[in-house]
């Protein structure tokens, strides 16, 4: 008998959604439970006596889609704060795969004014976004700048009728001569204006755009969520030098780095570019220290070496010579050998020769007797 076989489960893409639709559960969903936000008005209409609309958080984008009686919202205001009674309830999207967490209202509790307007929603984004993104390096940026001996093009917006120039000018001191300065002259209570010169500016590539006022009141203008927006577009790097030392205004949070007066951020420029000199003119006597003392390592080294290499030349001088005279001795008893052979030689070839002359006389002598006696 064969083994019974099992077929896979498969499953719909429908059935994979409902399966966590139904997975999903909190005690919150099986009870009525209080929700407060920002009342925002849907497009749609009215679908069976209920209407989708949306409820935002009061100080964050964060927001959930409610199902409201068409009664209770006869009675909702628009961007109004509201309390409202009801239940969580989930809705399964199968064309887009996911699962919408809605609340269905029961009963409106109470309706007031919101705590946050557009605007202070608009401040609060924006700061987050320049969080995000990253407050730039101002120092850093400079001093390299300072480092490479590059030119630092900076553009300061000021006042039409300002005279801050002249204090900036004043606190650089000896350092202006490293900076290039631009001062553009606008009207400070002007939206349109700020945001048009801050635009302009920045496609003039300068490396810095400060927006620089004296003291005084009226600092609502730097508070305008469009001039921080676009402070937050700059390819530049971005200052505010705002006289006023209470109030932190937006374009101040927003900016890579602010000061209290223009006169604060003419020092900053001015210490920034000592600073940086007196650092590399000690990294420079540093360097050239470092440098001495390697040279001075290596020629003791060089010197040690080449009185190493004296002494074994010395040496192997020393013992030439002796190996030398060993060898001159060897051949000295060498030649005295070969003369005392010599002179043995010598000496037998002259006994050799003497007994020879006496037997040619003898010879000489028989041979005149011989001659004698025939004539006789």
């Amino acid at each position: 008998m064969e083994p019974e076989t099992h077929s896979p489960l498969i499953y719909s893409p429908a059935a994979v959604l409902n399966l966590f639709n139904n997975s999903i559960a909190v005690s919150q969903s099986k009870k009525l439970i209080p929700l407060k936000g920002v009342f925002l008005q849907g497009k749609g209409g009215n679908y069976n006596g209920f209407y989708y609309d949306t409820l935002r958080d009061e100080a964050s984008d964060a927001q959930i889609t409610i199902i409201v009686p068409a009664l209770i919202r006869n009675e909702l205001q628009a961007n109004k704060t509201v309390t409202v009674n009801g239940f969580i309830t989930k809705r399964v999207v199968n064309n887009a795969s996911r699962i919408d967490i809605q609340f269905t209202v029961t009963d409106l509790v109470a309706q007031v004014q919101n705590k946050y307007s557009d605007e202070d929603l608009k401040r609060i984004t924006l700061q987050q976004e320049k969080a995000a993104a990253g407050y730039r390096d101002v120092d850093s940026y400079i001093k390299n700048k300072i480092i490479k001996a590059e030119p630092f093009r900076i553009a300061i917006i000021i006042g039409k009728t300002g005279i801050i120039d002249s204090d900036i000018k004043h606190q650089l001191k000896e350092s202006i001569a490293f900076y290039d300065l631009h001062f553009s002259r606008i009207s400070l209570s002007s939206e349109s204006e700020i945001i048009q010169a801050l635009q302009v500016l920045d496609n003039q590539n300068f490396d810095l755009i400060a927006l620089s006022r004296g003291g005084g009141e009226n600092l609502e203008i730097f508070n305008k969520s469009a001039i921080a927006a676009t402070a937050n577009q700059l390819r530049a790097l971005f200052l505010t030098a705002i006289g006023h030392k209470e109030d932190n205004t937006l374009l101040q949070r927003v900016a890579d780095k602010a000061f209290i007066t223009p006169t604060a951020f003419g020092q900053y420029l001015n210490e920034i570019y000592n600073e940086t000199v007196a650092e590399l003119q000690q990294s420079r006597a540093q360097l050239v220290e470092s440098v001495k003392k390697q040279l001075e390592a290596g020629y003791d080294k060089e010197i040690t070496n080449l009185k190493t290499q004296l002494q074994n030349v010395e040496a192997l001088k020393n013992q030439s010579a002796a190996d030398m005279e060993k060898v001159q001795q060897e051949r000295q008893k060498v030649y005295e050998e070969r003369i005392r052979n010599y002179e043995v030689k010598v000496a037998e070839l002259e006994k050799k020769t003497i007994n020879w002359t006496a037997i040619i006389i003898a010879v000489i002598i028989g041979l005149i007797v011989g001659y004698l006696l025939k004539r006789a």
